[in-house]
């Protein structure tokens, strides 16, 4: 509960609600029932009030970045960015070709299935 910040009522109920839920034989999603449980499943609060509880709750003189960040791997020094255009599926000018050449195709047959019905039309008539 520490480690990702979740209260540990939360976590009480969690448990709580699984046990109950086990003894039951009645297969369930604990956290979906828990999200369920919200104040404002059915009647959201407006912009204007999720704004204010956004202001209220993470304002900049309360937030410690750093206390959001205790799960993620911090590297000791700079990671480089890497150069993808030479791997398979990242070559972004043969793809926009290629997306473009498939467009092509596509109005080709268009025209062609077009040409073909009006032929077809004609013969039919005649």
């Amino acid at each position: 509960a520490l480690l990702k910040h979740i209260p540990i009522n939360d976590i009480k109920t969690i448990v709580k609600d699984t046990k109950l839920n086990i003894k039951k034989g009645k297969k369930g999603n604990v956290i979906q029932d828990i999200g369920n449980q919200n104040e404002w499943r059915e009647n959201p609060p407006s912009p204007a009030k999720a704004r204010l509880i956004g202001e209220q709750i993470w304002s900049k003189d309360k937030l410690n970045d750093q206390e959001y960040y205790y799960t993620m791997t911090k590297p000791s020094k700079t990671i480089l960015g890497v150069d993808r255009s030479d791997k398979v599926g990242e070559d972004y000018v043969l793809e926009s070709k290629l997306n473009d050449d498939n467009r092509n195709i596509v109005e080709q047959k268009k025209l062609w299935s077009k040409i073909i019905n009006e032929l077809n039309n004609i013969l039919d008539d005649g």
